[in-house]
């Protein structure tokens, strides 16, 4: 339920918190004529819950204040507002807006805000996103040995990010396009340094642009909470000096979701992605654990490389209309390339909860907790993993 463009940028997975359905279209599904009418999936769709406290809660705005704590960051607390604007034609995908603002325990904050729009009835696409971050992290250093060592540099990153995509739909529901990164970076170290190791360079100023090649296949019944189709994308990040970048590099993402049906209600959702970074990319930009999607358990950046994969499996349960259990497991590698796959295994695990923010669009406050090879990881969210 992503643009999946965390990898690009720290700040975009923030900017996604933000879009509450983090920049991809909002279906609103017909239900089957032969479902009967007392069927949960009915009532998941009856409105919003904040209506029971404010009478005159519009149904399509969502405010999701999203509380969280990591090692790394602290206690966090991102402030995000969505608006799903009206649509004529109820089949079609909502538009929406949203902006954002977070800080941190540890100083980092970002704000931003965005878009994504569906004209044409669904055959074009568009995503915007701006915004800006102070993001103050741990560096770790690149491949497993560096992970395994638990030694880090205390970094600050700061920068401003602009990301617009357009795609079209070729035949049905298939959707390709062309998107466009622009915007600046600083790296440098935080306070005094006592690890043995040092940045790739002491400080790194960079200016960012790339053109986006996306491909995409949707055959999902439902964005926010699908029980069955699949979903694939594959995308080309090139950054040239042409654009703007003060490197080259280019980076492949593949990735698929398949989703099944359980009971009344309930879905297993398996995922399988795959990531690749070439040329001079700096660290920031190598395939790396750490997000809410890919492989829960692991400090942010704590196993980075050139490549990785990881599989996933998950399990939600809907207890109610309001509440969605879930459970789920996973592996992963990084490595410097494909054929080094398959030695040094990174397994997670954990256990989850959802509430529904708005039964009528299926978006959901989410909760986690993982386990992986290092230790525990809580993660505080909008909308599912994947």
């Amino acid at each position: 339920m992503s643009v999946k463009c965390w990898q690009i940028y720290p700040l975009i997975a923030f900017l996604c918190v933000s879009l509450v359905s983090h920049a991809e279209p909002i279906r609103e599904v017909p239900l089957p004529a032969d479902q009967a009418v007392d069927n949960i999936e009915t009532a998941k769709l009856s409105g919003n819950p904040a209506a029971s406290v404010f009478s005159r809660w519009p149904d399509d705005l969502i405010l999701a204040p999203v509380p969280g704590r990591s090692s790394e960051l602290g206690w966090t607390l991102t402030l995000g507002a969505g608006y799903f604007l009206p649509q004529k034609n109820i089949s079609n995908p909502n538009s929406l807006v949203g902006v954002m603002a977070m800080a941190s325990e540890n100083e980092s904050h970002a704000v931003g805000v965005g878009g994504s729009f569906h004209l044409l009835n669904d055959r074009l696409r568009l995503v915007m996103l701006l915004g800006d971050l102070t993001f103050n992290y741990r560096f770790w250093g690149i491949g497993n040995s560096a992970g395994e060592s638990g030694k880090y540099l205390n970094v600050s990153q700061t920068g401003q990010i602009l990301y617009s995509m357009a795609m079209w739909e070729w035949f049905d529901s298939v959707y390709a396009g062309v998107g466009v990164i622009g915007g600046t970076s600083e790296v440098s170290l935080r306070g005094q340094q006592t690890t043995a190791f040092d940045l790739p360079d002491p400080t790194i100023s960079l200016d960012l642009g790339a053109l986006e090649l996306p491909l995409k296949y949707d055959s999902r019944d439902d964005v926010n909470f699908p029980r069955e189709g699949i979903l694939g994308e594959a995308s080309v990040y090139l950054y040239r000096d042409w654009l703007g970048s003060d490197f080259t590099t280019d980076i492949f993402k593949l990735d698929g979701n398949v989703y099944l049906p359980a009971r009344t209600g309930d879905v297993l959702a398996l995922r399988a992605m795959y990531r690749s970074a070439s040329g001079d990319a700096p660290f920031f930009l190598l395939s790396s654990f750490g997000g809410k999607t890919d492989l829960r358990g692991y400090d942010t950046g704590r196993y980075r490389d050139s490549d990785m994969y990881a599989l996933q499996g998950e399990y939600r349960w809907r207890a109610s209309d309001k509440w969605v259990l879930t459970g789920f497991a996973g592996v992963g590698e990084v490595a410097d390339s494909p054929k080094e796959f398959f030695s040094n295994y990174l397994p997670a695990a954990g256990v989850g909860a959802r509430f529904m923010l708005s039964r009528k669009h299926q978006v959901s406050l989410s909760a986690d907790w993982a386990v992986g090879k290092n230790g525990s990881e809580f993660y505080f969210g909008v909308g599912e993993a994947f």
